[in-house]
């Protein structure tokens, strides 16, 4: 019982760091400090490619690797064309990836009912 309040713990605590960081990095923009919306014009897909690290180390299943692998390449590829690498925009990137996204969910099983009962600790 004690390891599923432990996970779910660690789970709110990457979140809220992870808003906090970003909410200081906007904060120290609006007051000048320096200039952050070019930054983050390029570099937000960072932030994709962090989730799927969190996918990597927090969650223990076999459909965790999936998204992380999801998370990890779609922050790669976000990434590629912000920064210059792929001459594809984001917009013709979105919509495949979204759809991709949806089929290894369907076929994987992701978000259905079974799944969460079968991870819920006893």
């Amino acid at each position: 019982m004690r390891a599923g309040r432990y996970e779910q713990y660690g789970r709110g605590i990457f979140s809220g760091l992870l808003l906090l960081a970003l909410g200081l990095i906007l904060l120290a923009g609006n007051l000048d400090f320096f200039p952050v919306r070019p930054t983050l014009s390029q570099w937000w897909p960072v932030i994709l490619i962090i989730i799927g690290i969190k996918h990597l180390v927090v969650f223990r299943s076999p459909t965790a690797w999936i998204g992380a692998l999801f998370w990890l390449g779609t922050g790669a590829l976000f990434l590629g064309s912000t920064l210059g690498y792929l001459n594809i925009s984001l917009i013709s990137l979105l919509w495949p990836v979204m759809i991709i996204w949806f089929g290894v969910c369907i076929v994987t099983g992701c978000g259905s009912a079974g799944q969460r009962q079968a991870t819920k600790p006893e």
